[in-house]
């Protein structure tokens, strides 16, 4: 449990706090996700600093374009 802070020092170190974590969560829903799932619907999120995030980022965009153009 967080403490709570005391004084008008410890109530702006908190509001600083509340917009740091809007800030973060507001870039994160920007950035785009790869969820990678196994034989068994697994998912699991790929981290964009991780190993073969572009690779699959790229793919998954040419999937995409692909279906975006089909025409039945």
């Amino acid at each position: 449990m967080k403490e709570k802070r005391k004084g008008p020092i410890g109530r702006a170190a908190g509001l600083a706090e509340g917009v740091a974590a809007t800030v973060r969560r507001m870039q994160r829903d920007r950035e785009p996700r790869v969820l990678l799932y196994d034989s068994t619907g697994y998912a699991r999120l790929l981290q964009p600093d991780g190993r073969g995030y572009d690779k699959a980022l790229e793919v998954s965009e040419s999937m995409v374009r692909i279906v975006d153009g089909y025409e039945p």
